[in-house]
């Protein structure tokens, strides 16, 4: 008969105080398949130790241990463990069953950690427990039932996989006598079926009713003692009854892959989450709250933002006014440079559409200064009063509209119309009844030149923050009329005013058209741009910086809640350490103690960031309603931003895992016998 464990050498010492205390010392010993052996002992006599030694639940620091022909000392501590789940079946004193789950969880608490198929092992499972009298009490949780009954639920759940290997520490040592009578009566039954059962016992009576008694004392074997009959008898039925358990018991499937954990640890994680449901929901608020205000931060502040620049751009900070002088200083001019005296739209302006895609409007501007207007025997004579030659895209350059009548047409400017509008400053003062348009008014152009134009729009009223810039007292007419009513030096164009797409664009398109009339008319031309790309870059930063300082405030609330989740895990750890002893004996990875802790506090975060997501929106929602009751020109509105999402939903990911790392690694790096010996 193979022997199904073998030791040569065995030892097993720690350090303590600097000192190191050895426990057993070369432990020789064969243990045949079917045999059912008792180890006794005084108490630190090394018992328990070899019985964790034997089990793979302790690492030996000399010799070496084989067990159904595989060296434990060869194996990964993940391979050991998956080798445990399914070669040998553990019987603990203090039972060990997982207190919130059921008889049903507990007895099928080995299949999460094998690849074997799920449903024959539920059907053995329900087997097992009909077998062992727990068939009315599947539903039950271990509280709810006796010693007998909890010691009954241990003994199937290692009989789950169908281990031909048994090992039992006092399994009667926490029973009452008849209880303990049953026990060992279902032990030494499976012993008659084939199984090849180990016995750790301080009782006499039970060690005389196994085959053979193995005695240590001091760490090492002082009495091996075998019942030759009793030997034999079970020697015949491995033999003749069970041929298949030779090859049987070194089959060891792997263990699950990562997807398979993954899904099999979230109804555990759900079931260790719920069993302190208020505990939980404030350990999630921190990342509730730090959610909700990341998503409405991120929502509130790109919605602002753009409607402050888009406020910007109201007032023309994506226009363009570019200035170009005849260079008086230039007195060698540039061999082939076209001499500067003024622009000429046809030539310079029309064909830039097409060279500078980032222009969208343009219009000539042509400017008188000390103008006034006479109508009806009422005269208006105003400093501030000018008349601007422009074409028909000029209000949309300078975000004009009209409050009445209509603004200029490209016939108007081709046909060099006599046509005026006029601000409506000037519309007041003139007090034309019933409306000023249709008439014709008579101005006065640079003092010296006064000419008729017939009023077609009167220009809405425009805001402005310059005391030299007065849209209410403008009198536009087509640039082309101005130039046939100025002398030779004030018809010509000088001013520019050009609209760009994206107000984004404006700066490096001003270099760019500077740039472009530079290398066309040389040293004889003096070129410049104005526009407030500036001022847009300005408040863009600190829009950002301000953004990102609101985004760091609640970032922070997203942290302090992703450590209380931190905090959480640990301690639950702390008060699970004889659950994740038991998962390891039973066959649970490192990397399965990991996954059920990540997934854990993963969950705590998903949840909590759902609920978050919605309490941002909901805020979001609540605040643009409150500002509309409070600011009646703020038009309500639903304001949805993909990236807040994605950003906030990210940072629960993140946090989620970084909050479970520490604590994962804390779990999977106990030993199994100090969690299974803890309080």
């Amino acid at each position: 008969m193979d022997p199904i464990i073998e030791t040569k050498d065995l030892g097993f010492a720690y350090r303590s105080g600097g000192q190191s205390l050895t426990i057993l010392k070369d432990i020789n010993l064969k243990i045949n398949a079917g045999e059912l052996v008792a180890l006794q002992g005084p108490s630190g006599s090394g018992k328990s130790t070899l019985f964790y030694l034997l089990g793979g639940l302790l690492k030996q620091t000399s010799g070496k241990i084989t067990i159904t022909g595989r060296d434990l000392n060869t194996l990964s501590s993940n391979s050991l463990a998956v080798f445990r789940s399914v070669n040998i079946g553990f019987v603990f004193q203090q039972f060990h069953l997982l207190p919130r789950a059921s008889v049903l969880e507990n007895i099928l608490l080995p299949m999460r950690y094998t690849d074997v198929p799920r449903p024959p092992i539920k059907a053995r499972a329900l087997q097992l427990a009909q077998e062992l009298g727990l068939g009315d009490r599947l539903s039950h949780q271990p509280n709810h039932l006796s010693g007998g009954q909890q010691q009954r639920v241990a003994i199937a759940r290692a009989l789950l996989l169908d281990v031909n290997l048994i090992l039992a520490d006092e399994p009667t040592g926490n029973l009452d006598s008849k209880s303990g009578k049953q026990v060992l009566e279902t032990l030494f039954e499976l012993h008659r079926q084939g199984k090849t059962v180990v016995i750790v016992t301080h009782d006499p009576e039970v060690a005389k009713k196994c085959h053979r008694r193995i005695v240590l004392k001091d760490g090492v074997i002082v009495e091996d003692v075998s019942d030759g009959q009793k030997y034999d008898q079970a020697k015949d039925l491995i033999d003749h009854s069970l041929p298949g358990l030779k090859t049987a018991v070194r089959k060891a499937p792997e263990g699950p892959g990562i997807l398979a954990e993954l899904f099999l640890a979230v109804p555990s994680a759900f079931s260790n989450l719920t069993r302190n449901k208020a505990k939980s929901f404030f350990t999630m608020l921190g990342v509730i709250l730090g959610t909700a205000a990341v998503l409405a931060v991120i929502t509130l502040g790109e919605f602002s933002k753009s409607r402050i620049l888009e406020g910007y751009e109201a007032l023309g900070v994506n226009k363009i006014t570019l200035y170009g002088n005849q260079n008086w200083r230039n007195t060698k001019p540039e061999p082939g440079a076209v001499p500067f005296n003024g622009f000429e739209w046809r030539r310079d302006f029309e064909p830039l559409i097409k060279i500078f895609p980032e222009i969208k409007q343009m219009s000539p501007v042509m400017t008188s200064w000390q103008s006034s207007v006479i109508y009806g025997g009422r005269t208006i004579d105003d400093k501030t009063i000018k008349v601007i030659g422009v074409n028909h895209e000029y209000l949309a350059i300078v975000n004009g509209s009209m409050k009445e009548g209509r603004g200029f047409s490209p016939y108007h400017i081709e046909g060099r119309d006599p046509v005026c509008i006029v601000g409506g400053d000037i519309a007041k003062e003139l007090a034309v009844s019933p409306s000023i348009i249709g008439t014709i008014i008579s101005v006065t152009l640079n003092q010296n030149t006064t000419f008729p134009c017939r009023v077609i729009g009167v220009k809405a009223t425009q805001s402005s923050n310059s005391e030299w810039v007065q849209p209410n007292k403008e009198i536009l007419i087509p640039y082309t009329y101005f130039q046939v009513l100025g002398d030779s030096w004030s018809s010509r164009i000088r001013n520019v005013s050009v609209k760009i797409g994206d107000s984004g664009l404006v700066e490096d398109a001003g270099k760019k058209l500077k740039k472009f009339f530079e290398l066309k008319y040389g040293n004889s031309g003096e070129f410049r741009v104005d526009n407030d790309s500036t001022l847009v870059a300005q408040m863009k930063r600190f829009l950002s910086i301000f953004s990102i300082l609101l985004f760091g405030i609640a970032a922070l609330s997203l942290l302090v809640g992703g450590i209380g989740i931190n905090n959480m895990m640990m301690v639950s750890i702390t008060e699970r350490l004889r659950e994740i002893g038991l998962r390891k004996a039973v066959g649970a990875t490192n990397r399965s103690i990991r996954t059920q802790v990540l997934v854990e506090s993963s969950i705590l975060c998903g949840v909590a960031g759902a609920i978050g997501v919605a309490g941002g929106f909901a805020a979001c929602g609540g605040l643009m309603y409150a500002a509309t009751k409070l600011i009646p020109n703020i038009k309500f509105e639903w304001v949805f931003n993909e990236w807040a999402l994605i950003v906030s939903v990210t940072a629960v990911v993140v946090t989620g895992v970084l909050s479970g790392i520490v604590p994962a690694f804390k779990a999977e790096k106990l030993q199994v016998i100090e969690a299974l010996r803890s309080e």
